[in-house]
């Protein structure tokens, strides 16, 4: 007798424990805290509300789930300005809560351009910028405007931080002024960007010397060092890019080039190879 009526207190046990499951559901919701609280619509049913529980990161948040709008304090369970999160909110499936402030939570630029130089090292130059105010690890894309148009020269990946860091990547200058523009992409494709004027300790505009194309060496040279574009006649498309005082031709196959340099530019033909 005793047997049997255990069997049954655990038949009812399990039964309870898979109508639970089944009427269970979880929303995972990844992000950056940006000292702002978040909000979350929570509707009421015949037995209570909707949502069952929160956790942040692995560890349960404390806020209070007997409300139709519950806000999660990131600051109460350790975060700070930055931080990435990963919530899981367990709730009725019978409803379904709505995070109402997604948008805050969202990776966002918000660094400062504190100085930009340009600095010759031995024949090479390098770009050198200071940046503060970095929310998150996010890259830096750099532009230079030659040829009256903005030209990508590189990307950095930022290390995220308040505090002031030093980036570099290598730059053929110009003579003279350059105009540089540093920015950094939002997921919501808006940008948040510096344009700075340097000095670039090149004295010399760099000239193109000639173009070789013998049986073993087939390049183009500079009388110094430059940042090069080849791209192809007949479509526009870029073939070759780089910065050096000569370009490598061997690789293009035989047609019409143009190659693009300083502020100038070239029209040249690949003979067969």
């Amino acid at each position: 007798m005793l047997f049997n009526r255990i069997k049954r207190i655990f038949a009812v046990v399990i039964a309870c424990l898979s109508i639970n499951s089944v009427f269970s559901a979880e929303m995972e919701f990844g992000g950056m805290f940006f000292e702002q609280n978040m909000y979350i619509k929570n509707p009421s049913m015949e037995s209570g509300f909707c949502i069952k529980s929160i956790s942040v990161n692995g560890k349960s948040a404390n806020a209070n789930l007997n409300t139709g709008l519950v806000v999660v304090r990131f600051s109460e369970l350790g975060l700070k300005s930055g931080d990435l999160f990963n919530m899981v909110i367990n709730y009725d499936e019978n409803a379904k809560p709505v995070i109402i402030n997604k948008g805050a939570f969202v990776t966002k630029s918000t660094f400062v351009l504190v100085s930009a130089k340009i600095e010759q090292e031995g024949n090479d130059s390098k770009l050198y910028f200071t940046i503060k105010d970095e929310s998150s690890a996010m890259p830096f894309y750099i532009d230079h405007f030659r040829a009256n148009k903005w030209v990508r020269i590189g990307a950095v990946i930022g290390k995220g931080g308040m505090e002031e860091k030093t980036y570099s990547l290598p730059i053929a200058g110009l003579p003279g002024e350059n105009k540089i523009k540093i920015y950094q992409r939002n997921e919501d494709d808006t940008q948040r960007s510096f344009d700075v004027t340097v000095e670039s300790p090149k004295k010399e505009v760099v000239e193109l010397e000639k173009i070789v194309q013998k049986k073993n060496v087939k390049e183009i040279r500079f009388t110094g060092v430059t940042e090069y574009i080849i791209v192809d006649k007949a479509y526009g498309n870029i073939k070759l890019r780089g910065i050096g005082n000569k370009a490598d031709i061997s690789s293009l196959p035989k047609g019409k080039y143009f190659v693009t340099y300083e502020e100038k530019f070239k029209k040249f033909k690949r003979k067969k190879k």
